[in-house]
């Protein structure tokens, strides 16, 4: 087994995750008073990572199953996301597809949950799904900022540090996790690999949830 992608650096990935996790939160307490309307969202996305992460630990020490967590942690990411993008997209998409995804996306979560993979398996469809949305908003993003004809500096822009986090980790969800395990076997280097690359990216999608808040974007 490789010196580097071995369970030792996957177990200190995560215990690294398992304090970062909650460094949005506080800094979105400290200065909420400051905070636009997205970067209130972006909080929100925040505290309901850091409270999955949480309550998923909890759930998985007393009952060695905590999968169904995530089909409750998902709905609510998306939602939040959801609402986001909407607003800010709305010159390149209509209200009503918006509102048409959103019942749509989250009709395939109940029932995934429900009656494709059940409660008690990781709900990758819905992962699947919604890293595909995600993606789709992040380009759609990064398309109207061409069609701009102002010039506007990026580098206090929220929404630009968290849609920049936000695909690259669910890029990185689509091409490394969600592949990885489906076609290889498990505990070998590439699902060691798999695991650590996808911890990292957990990484930098906080980070850019830090950023995101940090900035003071122009009134």
């Amino acid at each position: 087994m490789s010196e580097i992608f071995n369970s030792s650096t996957q177990d200190l990935m995560s215990e690294i995750y398992g304090w970062y996790v909650f460094a949005p939160v506080l800094l979105g307490v400290f200065l909420w008073k400051r905070l636009n309307q997205v970067q209130r969202l972006i909080f929100y996305i925040g505290v309901v990572t850091a409270a999955n992460h949480a309550l998923s630990s909890v759930v998985r020490e007393k009952f060695d199953l905590n999968v169904w967590v995530y089909h409750i942690y998902v709905p609510i990411l998306f939602w939040f996301t959801w609402k986001i993008y909407k607003m800010e997209l709305k010159a390149l998409f209509e209200k009503r597809a918006f509102n048409v995804l959103l019942y749509v996306v989250l009709t395939f979560f109940v029932v995934n949950s429900a009656l494709i993979q059940g409660l008690k398996t990781t709900p990758t469809y819905a992962i699947f799904i919604l890293s595909g949305v995600f993606i789709f908003w992040c380009f759609s993003y990064f398309y109207s900022l061409l069609r701009q004809t102002q010039y506007k500096s990026l580098e206090k822009e929220p929404l630009f540090w968290f849609t920049t986090g936000v695909l690259m980790y669910y890029s990185s969800t689509i091409l490394i996790f969600l592949l990885v395990f489906n076609f290889l076997a498990e505990d070998t280097d590439a699902t060691y690999i798999a695991l650590i690359l996808n911890a990292f990216f957990n990484l930098v999608l906080i980070t850019a949830y830090l950023i995101s808040i940090w900035v003071k974007p122009p009134q």
